[in-house]
């Protein structure tokens, strides 16, 4: 019998997933499921522990938690087998604030931990593509759902001192405050060899179909076509973004005159200013000035 890795992150979902623990344990045990539970601490901890995982011979790594641990484990199952060659699978317990990159799976349902659980034991694993990205100097970071650039980068960064909401509430309020100060800059975005050059509210790309806690940006992205969906945005006045944040929430802005939207296997990146990026919602930095995003094609198998 395969053992499974389990990776919980206690505090995901501001704290449901470590309360839901028990109920997790027990699932796996009705299931039959071998498993070994670890938790994690604190940030990165998760790489950490899927990289030792592998080293130690599991073939499973199944993350508990939100799309900020599910990055952390991608990263870290990509640092060992850039290098060595294996195959590691990814099955995932969804517990997270946002929860975007189980929306563009289908069947799965936020906290459902039985259905979560009975899909590990039916163990059908499909091959999907990762984004990388590399910010003016630094390492290549992969991402499994999408990469925010501009606006939604700063919608993120704030995001993440709320600590007294859950779910979309969270987004709303940080986007409230991003809105008092971002200010947008010129960007030059070039890929399939054409170049957008104005100023822009945000530049996202998408591996999935949803971003920012329930804002489906790239709602035509397929995770295993070997491309990333771009949305670039123009500069809005208040006003306008108002009115076009419903369209984002329901996908339906990707005709917009204000919207471009695209798909490429590489983007390249530049900005007139220090601009936040975020993976997968996660923060990575406040002050890029060149990006390089390229996709990484069926290297990671996800049970779905």
């Amino acid at each position: 019998m395969q053992q499974h890795f389990v990776i919980l992150n206690p505090w995901a979902g501001r704290g449901i997933a470590g309360r839901h623990r028990g109920i997790l344990e027990k699932a796996l045990r009705q299931n039959q499921i071998d498993h070994i539970i670890t938790t994690t601490n604190a940030r990165g901890d998760a790489t950490q522990m899927a990289q030792r995982a592998i080293e130690q011979g599991y073939q499973r790594i199944v993350v508990a938690g939100g799309d900020g641990t599910i990055n952390e484990v991608v990263n870290g199952i990509r640092n060992v087998e850039a290098n060595n060659g294996s195959r590691t699978q990814l099955g995932i317990i969804p517990f997270g604030t946002g929860n975007d990159f189980i929306k563009s799976l289908d069947g799965f349902a936020i906290n459902d931990v039985p259905g979560a659980v009975k899909r590990l034991a039916q163990g059908r694993a499909h091959p999907v593509d990762l984004g990388g990205v590399r910010v003016d100097d630094s390492p290549c970071r992969y991402f499994i759902n999408g990469l925010g650039m501009g606006f939604d980068a700063q919608v993120a960064f704030e995001a993440m001192k709320i600590t007294r909401l859950r779910g979309l509430a969270v987004y709303i309020v940080a986007i409230v405050r991003a809105l008092a100060k971002y200010k947008a800059h010129p960007m030059s975005i070039v890929y399939n060899q054409s170049r957008v050059q104005q100023r822009l509210l945000f530049a996202s790309v998408g591996n999935g179909k949803c971003q920012g806690g329930g804002f489906w940006i790239t709602p035509d992205a397929l995770m295993d076509d070997g491309l990333l969906d771009v949305c670039l945005v123009n500069n809005l006045r208040l006003d306008e973004i108002i009115r076009h944040v419903p369209k984002l929430m329901r996908g339906t802005h990707t005709t917009n005159k204000h919207v471009t939207m695209g798909r490429a296997s590489q983007i390249q990146v530049t900005s007139d200013a220090p601009m936040p990026v975020a993976t997968d919602g996660e923060v990575i930095t406040t002050n890029a000035r060149n990006v390089t995003v390229e996709t990484f094609a069926h290297v990671l198998e996800v049970i779905v």
